[in-house]
């Protein structure tokens, strides 16, 4: 059927049969992981703050850690998460074991199982990494994958701004596509959204597109997205599509073709620097 120009399929979601037998996917993170090489990131040693369940404000349709299952109103409770001294000793101990291997790091990147910024001492785990960092890989920059959803907090937004990147998904740039692409499981819109990405400093945007059942690429649908680009002034947009199999059935792989026109589009029009991850 067709709403507001966007197809849906109402049967979602559906978990593919391919996604089912991927169990390096599936099975959650540990604290510390990597290091990994990203399409985006170079040689990457992760972080994450949200212990060995999937934690997250969005449901997005394509992710490749299957359905969001926690309920928000629960997530105050500090036993949902590992604590700052957890994170902060694990992480030193993965950094010595990098530096004794003379692994040539790119970067920390505090990303995980869902959205970082849930971590209820979110503030206090940016220090505990800060000082790891500090302490054995000063040259390394930490970086952070958010959604930007709660960036309507101040202690959030200020240690965000501590780190030497910030790098936000903006997939939908209006309020329908929001609510059908990313799912969001707060109260949340476009506006409040992109009011919360602008207290950030000189903040990256990424962006996934995707075809099929649900489909972010059409004309109507871009023009939106790149109005909300336009607002934000992020000081590059990476222009991406999935590279896994996603949990639901119906979710295709936006071809290079597409994601190349996007960023030839977003240039023309807002002359923003792009890169494209096909």
């Amino acid at each position: 059927m067709e709403t507001g120009k966007i197809r849906i399929d109402m049967g979602f979601p559906k978990p593919s049969a391919e996604y089912s037998g991927l169990k390096a996917i599936t099975e959650p993170m540990g604290l510390v992981y990597g290091p990994i090489s990203s399409r985006r990131l170079g040689l990457s040693l992760g972080v994450n703050l949200l212990g060995d369940k999937k934690i997250c404000s969005y449901d997005c349709s394509y992710c490749e850690l299957g359905p969001t299952e926690n309920r928000m109103n629960e997530l105050k409770q500090s036993e949902f998460f590992p604590t700052v001294a957890q994170i902060g000793e694990s992480l030193r101990v993965k950094l010595r074991e990098v530096t004794q291997e003379s692994i040539a790091l790119n970067n920390i990147t505090i990303s995980g199982n869902g959205e970082p910024t849930l971590h209820p001492e979110f503030d206090q785990c940016v220090d505990a990494i800060l000082a790891a960092r500090s302490d054995l890989v000063p040259e390394v920059p930490v970086v952070i994958l958010t959604n930007g959803a709660h960036c309507d907090s101040r202690r959030v937004v200020q240690s965000l701004n501590l780190l030497n990147e910030r790098i936000v998904k903006v997939d939908a740039g209006g309020d329908l596509v929001l609510k059908q692409f990313n799912r969001p499981l707060i109260r949340a819109n476009v506006s409040k959204l992109t009011a919360g990405i602008r207290k950030l400093d000189n903040v990256i945007v990424q962006s996934l597109f995707v075809k099929g059942a649900y489909d972010n690429t059409k004309n109507e649908v871009l023009e939106e997205w790149m109005e909300t680009i336009g607002i934000i002034k992020p000081k590059l947009v990476q222009i991406y599509t999935i590279a896994r199999i996603p949990a639901e059935s119906g979710i295709i792989k936006a071809d290079e073709d597409t994601l190349y026109t996007i960023e030839s589009r977003l240039k023309r029009k807002l002359q923003i620097d792009c890169a494209v991850y096909p």
